[in-house]
Order: structure tokens, then C-alpha cells, then sequence
């Protein structure tokens, strides 16, 4: 426990009013980066089971508070610290795995990393996300792009059931045959979920035989031969994971561009064929690093993602689009040259869409791309949350919507999803929570 916590004899765990020792602490806390919000929940409540979170939303109830949940805190607007009641998962963190029936329960601050470790010890193979340290419930619940996910198809649809407290404080059992509203919304509402997610029901797979890795960087000066090559080679096979990042290594006064592409294969030369593309970049003999169709482990891969992340104060915005190489590629220029600061990056992801039965998520697109400004001093906050958004804002011809993984609401609202499935979700949140218990979406 994080200081002390005031007593509340009807609600369990630690119960943290603002002005309490630790609130503050707390409250920092669910955000990973260090540009925390200027948000203050009345009541951070740390919840240790599912009666906690019962007993926390019973009582927000009735003192007319508004609820909201923080998983892994992982969210880059921070849309978990709102006002009224804040349920902490940080410290209810469980999960189970069945091997032979190849299932597993998860509670939503369990870490993908984490999680993923866990199962491959079985033999077994989720698709967690590409980043450490986030935590499962958020992913889940915007859709869940992950390792092997264009093969696998997003993490939401091997959720096969969820238990969920209600807007009236009651635990339910969801899946597709029962309450099946909540299943819907519970694949791709994001933090508009109408409901707590308590633990996740998942379905695994076995672990794919064979995982290659092709890695290269790039100087700069190779942009204009690299990234047109790197557009113009989508669609790529399902069971490759490519990634395209701009940036500046520590201590180097030139951005690079790194390139990571991962294979999950049935075999080994299965794999070399998929990577086999990657070999043909017309500045292949300029890279700075070349390897070719290596075994990886997951130590590797996640450290590629690390190294992007430096530790600093965070602005993400991002854009789904269709458009051809030949329409984006003059205007993308200005991204390559605008960077705020030298920690700031730009990913690049190329994606085979896949389609979430049964579920609230339906946008997507071939590529998706993300400016990430990165910084240290707050008086520069206003300057680099405007390159990220004011960048997007820019492209917003070209964009056929975002992510919510990254979303930026609070600064660019923007489409997320297909607008006859937001209609049935806002038609569900009032049927299900018709007094607005709980929070949505973080526009303001």
C-alpha cells in the first residue's frame, strides 16, 4: 500500500481520498509517463477482487460519483484520472491457464509480457501487445494489436467471455450467448466501455513453430529511396510483423530508420521466404545493420519497442489510411523534418485488416502511422502536443480514423469507429447506464 488509506466500511481495499497521504502518489501512478494530467479523482479506491470493485461501485452510486478504472496504466492521455471515483487494479493481479483446454483469466493490470511469458511456457501463444509494461484490460478492451496479430487476428477476438460489474453494482458473466450487449461493446469500446472489466476470459494458441526476425536501420539520407520501397512492398504475408521507426539514437546528432520485421511461421524456411521481401530495399547496401531471417526471442523484440519509449513526457497521435504511396509520399515529408525534440520518433505500421465478429471494432486500415513526441521540460508541453496533433490534423485528408490505442480525443477528436457501430454502442451505454455512471470517452 502507497501511504495510508482513510476507512470506509463500505468498500473494501485501500480507499484514498485526495488530500490523503499516498493519494497523490496514486493518482501519479496511473499514468506511466511523466506529463501527468491535470485531473483529480475525488476517491482512488485500490481494489484486491471482484467484491472490491462491487462494493467501490455500489458506493460511487450512492454519493453520485462517476466511475472509472485503471488497469496497467498505460494510456498516453491518461484517461483513466478523471473526477468522481478511480477503481486501481495495480494490485489485482491474477491470472490462470489451462494448457490442456488452451484457455486462460486474466484481471485487467496483468501485463501482456507478463501474461505472454507465462503461456509460452506451455507451448501456448497469445497475442500480447508489442510494448512492455501494458496492461492487459486497456489493450483488450480497444481491440488489441499484438504480436502475430495480423495472422492471429486481434487480441479482442480470442476473448471468449468477460465478468463485469454493471452500472448498478452487480458481477455478471458475458459472453456471446449471455449479455451479450456487454461482449459486443467489450471488443473495441476502448474506455468507453460501459461497465468494469474484472478478469478476461481468453482463448490460446499453440506457439507457432518457427519466429524469425529481420532487422535494419537505415541512415536518413536513405528516406527517399527506404520508404517508398517499405509502402510500395504492402501488402505483406499475415504471419509477418513489420515495423518501420524514425529515429534518434542517444548520443547521435542523426536520426536513423530503424527497420524490425518478425516472422511466425510453421518452419524455419517458411519464415525466410516471408522475410525475403526485406532483402530487396534498393539501399540495402547503405544499411548501417543488416541481419537476415534470425531466431528471436521475446527479450528482443520487446527491446526494440523499449528503445523508442525513453523515458520523458509523452504526446501520441496516430491515422489509419487507404491512400496510395504515390499520394502520401509528398506529404509526408514534413514529418521527417519537424521533429520537436530529439527524442521524439515516428512508427510506422503496415496492418492486413481482419475482421472482429462480434465486436464494437471496425476501423482499420493497410498502414497506420504515429508521430510520438517525446520531451523533458513542461514548458515545451504545449509545443510538442501540437507537432503530434497539429501534424495528424494536417493529414486528416488522408485519415480514415485512428486508433484507439493511441487515442488523442482530448486534443484531436477524430473517428474511431464505424459510425453505425459508435450509434449502437451509445444506444447500449443508455440502456445499460442510463444515469452515466460510469465515464466515457475522454474529449474534454
Amino acid at each position: 500500500m502507497v501511504g495510508q488509506s482513510s476507512p470506509d466500511p463500505a468498500v473494501a481495499g485501500d480507499v484514498l481520498r485526495r488530500g490523503d497521504p499516498g493519494y497523490e502518489a496514486a493518482r501519479q501512478s496511473a499514468v506511466w509517463h511523466q506529463r501527468k494530467p491535470d485531473r483529480y479523482p475525488d476517491v482512488v479506491v485500490r481494489v484486491r477482487t471482484e467484491q472490491d470493485v462491487v462494493d467501490a461501485v455500489r458506493r460511487a452510486r450512492e454519493q453520485g460519483l462517476k466511475v472509472n478504472a485503471r488497469g496497467g496504466g498505460h494510456s498516453m492521455s491518461g484517461s483513466a484520472v478523471r473526477d468522481g471515483l478511480m477503481i486501481d487494479f495495480s494490485e489485482f493481479r491474477e491470472y490462470t491457464i489451462d494448457p490442456q483446454a488452451r484457455t486462460a483469466t486474466v484481471t485487467p493490470s496483468v501485463t501482456g509480457d507478463e501474461f505472454g511469458a507465462a503461456v509460452r511456457r506451455h507451448g501456448l501463444f497469445f497475442p500480447a501487445g508489442h510494448c512492455q509494461g501494458v496492461g492487459l484490460g486497456g489493450y483488450l478492451l480497444q481491440g488489441g494489436f499484438g504480436w502475430n496479430g495480423q495472422a492471429m487476428g486481434m487480441a479482442c477476438s480470442s476473448v471468449r467471455a468477460i465478468d463485469v460489474v454493471t452500472a448498478e453494482g452487480e458481477l455478471i458473466h458475458c459472453d456471446d450467448a449471455t449479455n451479450a450487449d456487454y461482449m459486443w461493446a467489450a471488443r473495441g469500446a476502448g474506455s468507453g466501455f460501459f461497465g468494469i472489466v474484472t478478469r478476461f476470459h481468453l482463448d490460446l494458441r499453440p506457439m507457432p513453430a518457427s519466429i524469425l526476425s529481420s532487422f535494419y536501420t537505415y541512415p536518413i539520407d536513405a528516406l527517399d529511396d527506404v520508404l517508398p520501397w517499405f509502402l510500395e512492398a504492402l501488402p505483406l504475408p499475415r504471419s509477418v510483423d513489420p515495423f518501420l521507426l524514425c529515429v534518434q539514437p542517444p548520443g547521435s546528432e542523426e536520426r536513423v530508420l530503424p527497420l524490425l520485421a518478425v516472422s511466425f511461421a510453421d518452419s524455419e524456411q517458411e519464415g525466410r521466404d516471408a522475410l525475403a521481401v526485406f532483402e530487396t530495399c534498393p539501399a540495402i547496401d547503405r544499411a548501417l545493420e543488416r541481419r537476415f531471417a534470425e531466431p528471436a526471442s521475446f527479450d528482443e523484440l520487446y527491446g526494440f519497442m523499449s528503445n523508442a519509449a525513453a523515458p520523458g513526457r509523452y504526446c501520441v497521435d496516430g491515422m489509419w489510411t487507404h491512400e496510395s504511396p504515390a499520394t502520401l509520399l509528398p506529404e509526408l515529408q514534413e514529418l521527417f523534418t519537424s521533429f520537436p525534440t530529439p527524442k521524439s520518433h515516428l512508427i510506422f505500421y503496415p496492418w492486413r485488416e481482419t475482421e472482429v465478429p462480434n465486436g464494437a471494432f471496425s476501423l482499420q486500415g493497410p498502414l497506420y502511422l504515429s508521430p510520438v513526441a517525446v520531451w523533458d521540460d513542461e514548458r515545451d508541453d504545449a509545443r510538442c502536443v501540437e507537432w503530434a496533433t497539429g501534424q495528424m490534423r494536417r493529414l486528416e485528408p488522408l485519415s480514415a480514423g485512428i486508433q484507439l490505442a493511441d487515442e488523442n480525443l482530448i486534443n484531436r477528436p477524430a473517428p474511431f469507429m464505424a459510425p453505425e457501430n459508435l450509434e449502437r454502442l451509445e444506444q447500449l451505454r443508455a440502456k445499460y447506464d442510463p444515469d452515466g455512471i460510469f465515464h466515457s470517452y475522454l474529449l474534454s
